[in-house]
């Protein structure tokens, strides 16, 4: 009885630790800049969607974000590609029951156009924008100088 249990235990404790590792292996998207202000949203979007419109076709590219869109920077980038004639497939946002109850299913179809994702974030008075599209990172800093921001160097690209 007590093998059984201390059995138990170490099944329960080996299943708790592949979900917290889990959580550590995921890539987290998004913009994790603390109380950016709205005009750095717009800067680092328009020249992001630039960048993009120099790199991809519009009338003939469809991207498919990677992640749901809740910070002004993806919307802006989102806006910036549709006015210059990208189609955009968002996702739906999960609700709290899907993420915490929900087993991880692949699609039973894939999904069409180039997968796109970003990563905002910030190093004291650096801000960090990486796009990543398929396989190809895109990368650029930006400094922070009163209420404006301005690149501080060129576009890197890593495929």
């Amino acid at each position: 009885m007590v093998q059984k249990i201390n059995q138990s235990h170490r099944l329960l404790f080996a299943l708790l630790m592949a979900v917290l590792l889990n959580g550590c292996a995921t890539t987290q998207y998004g913009n994790f800049i603390q109380n950016p202000s709205q005009d750095a949203n717009q800067i680092m979007a328009t020249d992001a969607a630039a960048q993009i419109v120099r790199l991809y076709p519009a009338a003939s590219t469809q991207f498919t974000l990677r992640h749901h869109i809740n910070d002004a920077f993806g919307q802006a980038l989102i806006d910036k590609l549709r006015v210059a004639g990208f189609a955009v497939q968002e996702t739906a946002e999960p609700s709290i029951e899907q993420s915490l109850f929900a087993v991880p299913q692949t699609p039973a179809e894939p999904q069409a156009g180039i997968r796109l994702s970003y990563i905002v974030d910030q190093s004291d008075d650096l801000y960090h924008a990486n796009l990543l599209i398929d396989d190809t990172r895109l990368s650029r800093a930006f400094i922070a100088r009163a209420d404006s921001v301005h690149p501080a160097g060129l576009w890197v690209k890593r495929e």
